[in-house]
């Protein structure tokens, strides 16, 4: 009976994570009138977007959302049918320089030796970015600290977060330095945003012994990061497109209805649901709140 059980819990544990993965899509949406931009808010279709005033609107949206524009009558066309798909065959344009942006900047930027591509659509891996992590301490001991858990608490899934500190002595809090802190992958799907962290404080371990500015920013100040504020939905990309291009965004929280997560970057306690066009009340929202 014991046997059978624990098959049971295995297969719902696989499952819990191998759950019809969302479908997503570019797609354009046609502003034929002033209303229809102000619609899409109310209907919590606006987030990160290449937004025309008055012509159209392009984003990434679920079948789902895909489903509202047409229940409403907005006028729109898929560009990408499947950007997971895409992603992992190749077929996204990398964006251009922008024309008034200089070629080259004013300090040309080496890039860290230890930087590296993760295996992931070339990103890291949750458990290749603690590996990282740990690298840095073990070459750097005075320069950063080890990872160790934001507090007590765990995800909904039982994973501590974890922060570091890089300073000059990081070890020791000198409560006279000014503090900042770096915070990614709020958002699970935004890899880049993690992936130019580990650049950025590789970059300053690499540079601390011969770059003066460097040294300057190290020695004069605290510097906090957070590399992943949602390891939850990080892995469940990581596990549903082990090849890269996951699309989840929102943290795994159960909803109780049959829907997951909630959006952490739409869950701040200032002016906590405001509108419903910054934020969703609707669980199965990309933006719920």
């Amino acid at each position: 009976m014991r046997y059978y059980a624990l098959i049971f819990f295995l297969f719902f544990s696989t499952f819990s994570y191998t759950q019809s993965p969302v479908k997503y899509s570019k797609v354009k949406v046609l502003l034929n009138s002033p209303d229809d931009i102000t619609q899409m808010a109310s209907l919590g279709l606006i987030d990160h977007g290449e937004y025309a005033p008055n012509k159209h609107y392009t984003g990434v949206f679920s079948q789902r959302e895909i489903r509202l524009l047409q229940e409403n009558n907005l006028e729109h066309e898929i560009i990408i049918d499947d950007l997971i798909k895409a992603f992992q065959n190749k077929q996204l344009s990398n964006h251009t320089r922008n024309t008034d942006c200089p070629e080259k900047p004013e300090t040309p930027l080496i890039t860290p030796s230890n930087y590296n591509a993760g295996s992931m659509g070339g990103y890291l891996t949750y458990s290749e970015m603690l590996a990282e992590l740990d690298d840095m301490k073990s070459q750097y001991p005075n320069l950063i600290t080890s990872k160790a858990p934001i507090s007590s608490t765990l995800t909904h899934e039982g994973r501590e977060i974890y922060w570091l500190r890089i300073s000059d002595n990081a070890d020791n809090n000198e409560a006279e330095e000014p503090e900042v802190l770096y915070t990614s992958l709020i958002h699970a799907r935004e890899p880049g945003s993690m992936m130019q962290m580990m650049y950025y404080m590789w970059y300053l371990l690499e540079n601390y012994d011969t770059n003066p500015e460097i040294k300057y920013l190290v020695d004069h100040t605290a510097m906090y990061f957070i590399p992943c504020i949602n390891p939850d939905g990080y892995i469940y990309n990581e596990t549903t497109e082990p090849n890269g291009g996951g699309l989840w965004r929102k943290n795994r929280r159960d909803n109780g209805d049959g829907t997951f997560g909630v959006d952490l970057n739409r869950n701040f306690g200032y002016e906590w649901a405001f509108d419903n066009q910054g934020s969703s009340p609707n669980t199965n929202s990309d933006t719920y709140r």
